[in-house]
């Protein structure tokens, strides 16, 4: 059903035929929520946001569904939940003051975790590159009692991922419960998700600033690269505000708030903002726009003695959850604050806006 809704989606999202492919999924999911399967459910959902016709009735059809096959999967496992080891556990204050270059746990509940991910840890629970280290590891170290994170088909519970050289915050679950129902609110576009980054040259058009170009992605030699393609997939990105700095060699720089992936849709009574995100979103809107971010040389920036790696944080998220609102801030990672500190404002008013987001 989900392939059938995305050829639609894609090709006639104003026709009556959606609605009703969107009502017999409904009726398929509370007939037989056990045969949805969980990629096709959420497949489902991503596809009716896209041609603008998901309804609340339908997300909590899909959560009744995902639910019921998550509890299947945890009933099987018997993992308990207890609170993490204190020595896995950090704050903001201590991310401000420290450099902590080891995976950490921001905030939890039961069924989610916020995680901090530093620079230079993969993601991917596929890589087998001997040399990087890994959040598979990681969590399989540290939380090995627990079943998920020795389940690669759901990638060790994580959520979603972030770049190898991207700091910030990531989503982990230790049960197949809070992993469905955190993938079901990213793909039902209900994520807010915040960076940071550190751009070429200066920015000219005033905040909120929208770029809207379709992304594809495609592999080559184990690694991914995105560009931007007529057939690509919808993608959107918002720069929030930014500071004007110059480096060493007087170079103008551009620091950012982006929110990554935003989809905007206009309704008549109001505005309602989605998120999501295609792969290397920023890097390739930024590279696309003539804007490259310092430390990418994947996407054409240039690559500073001062600047050890593309510089992007994903500094906030928020989502709501059964349980409530999970609402993480996290600082920018000391690497990248110690390269801010080579460069300057180019006025007093970008010195004010910058001690301001970052406060000494």
């Amino acid at each position: 059903m989900a392939n059938i809704a995305w050829s639609f989606a894609t090709v006639a999202p104003e026709d009556q035929i959606v609605e009703a492919i969107l009502q017999m999924s409904k009726e398929r999911l509370r007939a037989s929520p056990r045969r949805s399967g969980v990629v096709n459910v959420l497949g489902l959902v991503e596809a009716f946001h896209t041609a603008g016709k998901l309804e609340e009735s339908f997300v909590k059809t899909a959560l009744d569904a995902l639910l019921i096959q998550a509890d299947e999967n945890d009933e099987a496992s018997k993992a308990e939940s207890p609170e993490p080891p204190a020595k896995l556990l950090t704050t903001y204050s201590q991310l401000r003051r420290f450099c902590i270059s080891e995976p950490r746990v921001l905030a939890w509940r039961p069924e989610l975790y916020a995680l901090w991910k530093p620079p230079g840890w993969d993601t991917s629970v596929h890589s087998r590159l001997e040399k990087r280290s890994t959040l598979r590891s990681w969590l399989q170290d540290n939380f090995r009692q627990y079943p998920i994170v020795h389940d690669e088909s759901v990638s060790c519970g994580l959520v979603h991922r972030l770049d190898f050289n991207t700091s910030g915050v990531l989503l982990w679950a230790p049960c197949y419960r809070g992993l469905y129902e955190a993938r079901l609110q990213f793909a039902a576009r209900k994520v807010c998700k915040e960076y940071m980054c550190l751009v070429e040259g200066a920015w000219d058009s005033g905040p909120p600033f929208f770029i809207q170009e379709p992304i594809a992605t495609r592999s080559m030699f184990g690694s991914s690269r995105s560009f931007t393609s007529p057939t690509g997939r919808f993608a959107l990105t918002e720069v929030v505000d930014f500071v004007t700095l110059l480096d060493p060699q007087e170079k103008l720089l551009s620091l950012m708030k982006v929110l990554r992936s935003i989809s905007l849709t206009v309704v008549e009574r109001n505005q309602v903002r989605l998120h999501t995100g295609r792969t290397h979103q920023i890097r390739c809107h930024m590279s696309h726009k003539g804007h490259p971010l310092v430390g990418d040389n994947v996407y054409g920036g240039m690559t500073p003695s001062w600047c050890g790696r593309q510089w992007l944080h994903a500094s906030a998220l928020s989502l709501q959850m059964q349980s409530g609102t999970l609402e993480l801030q996290v600082p920018v990672a000391e690497d990248l604050r110690k390269a801010l500190r080579r460069l300057r404002p180019t006025d007093v008013i970008n010195a004010l806006r910058l001690r301001e987001w970052m406060p000494p």
